[in-house]
């Protein structure tokens, strides 16, 4: 496997645990958390949503790179 081929895998992963905390965080009881949970929720979320973007963005960019 190139160099390429492990950051999208790498990135693909990182998306997928921050897409699946975010959402874990945001459907939790909020007891003891407060707001706080949300909110990382919501930040990682859109972390989640970063990462997809880059990995198509670097999808698109290293087309011309042999590695």
């Amino acid at each position: 496997m190139s160099i390429k081929g492990f950051h999208l895998i790498f990135i693909a992963i990182a998306a997928i645990f921050c897409a699946s905390f975010g959402i874990w965080a945001l459907f939790i009881e909020d007891v003891d958390t407060g707001a706080a949970m949300k909110i990382a929720g919501v930040v990682t979320l859109v972390a989640a949503l970063a990462l997809v973007a880059y990995g198509f963005y670097f999808r698109r960019k290293s087309k011309d790179i042999i590695v």
